[in-house]
């Protein structure tokens, strides 16, 4: 055996652990839900250091959610009684968002907090993203399903396309049915 045979093997290993490394992912199984509830996706809480990486989330957890047949669920509007001071504490925003929910007639809220959104330092920067989802049934306040992932990408992606790529991970085995 030459050099070059001997560590193959050593050096495959090392790629296939180094790209398994790139992600940690969580998620609940075996839960239907229907598409012709109302749903609403609910301000996320933002641990991170990123001004506005809740909001880049909600966004993106939407279009996916939309594409996966929910075709019916919207962003959550503030009410005009909210006080601008709970607007700045992230966890009492999403409270209040759920109780307006609820006012408003919706099923299903979608609820989620970043842990990290940001590129992390070093030769290649390489974005990093840290999520949690929860799907809430409004009635009872039960969290029926949920989901927790942490991802980081290459130095050529941004934090965007790394979210994206967790987030459609993380809702890729919900059950969604749709209305017959």
């Amino acid at each position: 055996m030459t050099k070059i045979e001997k560590l193959k093997l050593p050096i495959t290993a090392i790629i296939i652990s180094a790209l398994m490394a790139c992600s940690v992912i969580n998620v609940q199984k075996d839960v239907a839900l229907p598409t012709s509830e109302k749903w609403v996706v609910l301000p996320f809480q933002n641990y991170s250091q990123t001004p506005r990486a809740g909001e880049q989330a909600e966004e993106i957890l939407a279009t996916l959610l939309r594409i996966r047949g929910l075709q019916g669920i919207e962003m959550y509007q503030p009410h005009a009684e909210n006080n601008e001071w709970s607007s700045l504490n992230d966890r009492k925003q999403q409270e209040n968002a759920l109780l307006n929910a609820r006012k408003d007639s919706y099923i299903y809220a979608v609820a989620g907090s970043v842990d990290e959104w940001q590129y992390k330092l070093g030769v290649g920067s390489e974005p990093a993203v840290g999520l949690t989802l929860r799907i809430i049934e409004i009635a009872s306040g039960k969290i029926v399903w949920s989901a927790s992932g942490a991802r980081s990408g290459w130095s050529t992606e941004s934090v965007n396309s790394t979210a994206q790529k967790l987030l459609k991970e993380l809702i890729s085995d919900l059950n969604i049915k749709r209305a017959s």
